[in-house]
């Protein structure tokens, strides 16, 4: 199964690609990959961050509502908001990602990467612009739902972008830059929360920010490439050509011409299942061809269970929840978990191309349930009124102290591990599926998105605050469980190797055969290298 030191005359020529009917992961294809183990230089990460601005944007513009919430008083349509206002101006943000999670993958294909990058800039700084100014609740969520639209967009093709662009060897953390600035737009989100909230119409200030990076998020595109596959997908050899070699600044000619073919032999393959970008055609393979079907299963899975953890309950109303239960500055504390969110979500990018995807969530998603039963065990001795979600008494006690480190606790497992590997997941999938897949890993995020944003407050009054995070420790084991029995390990593979995983039932016994003999063949490498200099 290595792609290492494999004898020339296994090389594939032009004509052997053209004449393929599919890119096998037999020794020929592999022999092509040798720039993967070169050096990449800056530029590719300088790439993967100018295009991780959408991740800060989506970061930002979803939790940034957390603390206008909290502040808006009744600046919008001279009264104050009931929980159904907030849910309503909270859910749409979320239902216009949705749709735009659908549009971008409808379009990325035919129209490239950049172009939905840049769309999404255009909407963001649009929709800062309109809540900045609202004075009534309609505006305000035609605002968040324009917001929603990029949103949307981002988190689809952003991590496709950097996916497509990435070596295999760093593929995991360069997607993961995407996830730091996420974590990072939440604390910038949180930190003007509260720099502003005692600003008279602070809260114009919290939204009306966002239009900053969105602008330079539509600069910076000017200076990032389409992703080499698409490039070649739409037949720019040469581009392709020039693409890879700023990306391995390090390689030789020959090796910038086998990489070529390497990604030519999967769109060969692509473009023998789908003549055409053809959303119908796409959608038939994705569902209809068992392997991918089991590779979208796989991550449409995963990112079903990071929603239905509950963490993006946080990311809206951990100011409410931390003022319900009695803290003088809730958006101060809302603060302090956004950047243990950051911070662990540095880790994972430091770990998870080394530890690998499936490991790094078998060892964190075992204590998100454990943090979740503690809060739901620590708010039965909260004083709330169920009925209003109000304190009885104005007194912080130890009730409160251990919701909130729960919810420090709860919220570092989820970063290290469930927060980042759902958005690489788009790995599993063939190219010519793959953005339509990524659209469908987007719809699985924001459906149940939709349906915690709109439900938290009422499901708070309704099964009271220990159900609800009750019923999500539930939903966090039940999601350890798919991991162990249902997620293959991708870590170092190709995205032209990772296609065969799935031929192999959902792959996670092959995926680690694979990665056991990589591991002994390199070692063995490092031998005769280590035998031939001591002779």
């Amino acid at each position: 199964m290595s792609r290492h030191n494999l004898p020339a005359k296994d090389a594939i020529d032009v004509q052997q690609i053209e004449n393929s009917k599919e890119p096998s992961s037999d020794m020929k294809i592999r022999n092509l990959d040798s720039i993967e183990d070169t050096t990449p230089g800056a530029f590719i990460w300088l790439v993967a961050a100018a295009a991780a601005l959408g991740g800060l944007l989506f970061g930002y513009d979803t939790g940034v509502i957390s603390g206008v919430l909290v502040v808006i008083g009744d600046d919008l349509d001279h009264k104050a908001l009931s929980s159904s206002d907030k849910e309503l101006i909270t859910a749409l943000c979320a239902a216009g990602a949705l749709c735009g999670a659908v549009i971008a993958g409808a379009t990325a294909d035919k129209y490239g990467r950049r172009p939905a990058i840049w769309f999404a800039s255009v909407l963001f700084t649009i929709g800062a612009v309109i809540q900045a100014t609202s004075y009534t609740i309609i505006q305000m969520t035609i605002g968040r739902f324009l917001i929603g639209l990029g949103v949307g967009s981002a988190s689809t093709v952003v991590p496709l972008y950097i996916g497509e662009i990435s070596p295999s060897r760093f593929r995991g953390r360069m997607i993961s830059v995407d996830m730091i600035f996420l974590g990072g737009g939440s604390v910038l989100a949180y930190a003007l929360d509260a720099a502003f909230a005692n600003v008279t119409h602070g809260w114009r200030y919290m939204v009306g920010l966002g239009a900053v990076p969105s602008i330079l998020l539509g600069v910076f595109m000017f200076w990032c490439p389409e992703s080499p596959r698409q490039l070649l997908y739409h037949n720019k050899r040469e581009e392709c050509i020039s693409v890879i070699r700023s990306i391995y600044p390090n390689s030789s000619d020959e090796m910038i011409s086998d990489k070529v073919l390497s990604i030519e032999a999967g769109v060969t393959y692509s473009k023998s299942l789908n003549e055409e970008v053809s959303v119908l055609k796409a959608l038939g393979s994705l569902f209809g061809i068992p392997a991918n079907f089991r590779a979208l299963t796989a991550a449409c899975g995963l990112m079903f269970f990071q929603q239905f953890c509950g963490f993006n309950t946080l990311m809206y109303y951990s100011s409410t929840l931390f003022d319900i239960v009695g803290f003088k500055n809730p958006i101060a504390v809302g603060t302090v978990v956004a950047g243990v969110n950051w911070i662990f979500t540095i880790v994972s990018i430091l770990v998870i191309d080394r530890v690998g995807r499936r490991r790094i969530l078998l060892w964190t998603m075992w204590g998100m349930p454990v943090c979740l039963v503690l809060a739901a065990i620590a708010f039965k001795w909260v004083p709330i009124d169920q009925a209003t979600l109000e304190l009885t008494n104005d007194k912080v006690g130890w009730p409160a102290i251990i919701v909130l480190v729960s919810m420090i606790g709860f919220v570092a497992f989820y970063a290290a591990g469930l927060g980042c590997v759902p958005w690489q997941a788009n790995e599993f999938l063939p190219m010519e599926v793959r953005a339509m897949g990524t659209m469908m890993i987007n719809i699985f995020n924001w459906g149940p998105n939709i349906i915690i944003s709109s439900t938290f407050l009422s499901m708070m009054k309704g099964i009271s605050p220990s159900g609800t995070f009750g019923f999500y420790a539930a939903l966090c084991f039940l999601g350890w469980l798919f991991v162990y029995f249902c997620f293959p390990e991708a870590a170092n593979m190709t995205l032209e190797e990772v296609r065969a995983v799935f031929q192999h039932g959902f792959g996670v016994k092959y995926a680690e055969e694979w990665r056991t003999q990589q591991k002994a063949e390199v070692r063995l490498q490092k031998e005769a290298a280590a035998n031939a200099t001591s002779d």
